[in-house]
């Protein structure tokens, strides 16, 4: 898009509904997330969790522009390589900015934290997505267009990014709890294979198979949540005594 194709997002009342169309899908996955949390965070925290993953969207943007010089992105290369790109920047700012604070105390901490930088991921891909509606559109076929999105996207890929990012701190804890690396090695990759499959099937318009396999992966996620909460224990981290 033009940067002057741009501006049309933020004027006018567009930014407003771009954040609103981008901001309500995953406002629903955060109220879940935070309901599985057995042990309050602060809203700084929760805050700071969302944004990370904001911010793991950016880095991943330009690492992803850079990958695409190497692979064409239509090849499996480039969206197994994406997929791993997106993964490990949710998991390395949290690892890097939450894990050694005092708020990163229980094993469901790395589920709920690595859960909320997935929503900000989404939130951040979502807003890009209304934008390149309301460019490519009419003001007012742009508006039912980005209503349309909201909804495929919330159980879709704002869909996938909580559960590849849940599944990842579970393995983390995992991990913690038993200090071995390879729970941790073990989700992460899985995590990045289903994303990877996800890729695969949107490339090749396939949508209509992916719902079936993100729901059965949130019922494990949900069985992990109940894991977690029966250990119930806290964790040393790298800033314990």
């Amino acid at each position: 898009m033009a940067t002057a194709n741009l501006n049309i997002c933020f004027i006018d009342y567009n930014l407003f509904i771009i954040l609103f169309f981008s901001f309500i899908p995953v406002y629903i996955w955060i109220k879940f997330v935070l309901y599985e949390d057995t042990h309050k965070e602060p809203f700084s925290f929760i805050v700071l969790a969302i944004f990370l993953g904001i911010l793991a969207a950016v880095l991943s943007y330009i690492s992803e522009e850079r990958l695409s010089h190497i692979f064409n992105t239509n090849t499996l290369e480039y969206l197994f390589f994406s997929a791993f790109i997106e993964e490990f920047f949710k998991f390395f700012l949290v690892f890097l900015f939450i894990v050694p604070t005092k708020n990163f105390h229980y094993l469901i901490d790395s589920m709920i934290y690595l859960g909320l930088a997935g929503i900000g991921f989404s939130f951040l891909e979502n807003a890009a997505s209304k934008c390149s509606i309301l460019v490519s559109s009419s003001p007012d076929s742009a508006y039912i267009s980005m209503a349309i999105i909201s909804l495929t996207r919330f159980l879709s890929a704002n869909f996938l990014h909580l559960l590849t990012s849940t599944l990842i701190g579970f393995g983390y804890s995992i991990t913690l709890k038993t200090r071995r690396i390879f729970p941790f090695i073990f989700s992460f990759i899985m995590a990045s294979i289903l994303h990877f499959i996800y890729n695969s099937f949107i490339i090749k318009e396939l949508i209509v198979y992916v719902f079936p396999i993100l729901w059965a992966i949130f019922f494990v996620v949900l069985e992990e949540f109940q894991i977690l909460k029966k250990l119930d224990g806290r964790i040393r981290t790298f800033s314990s005594n």
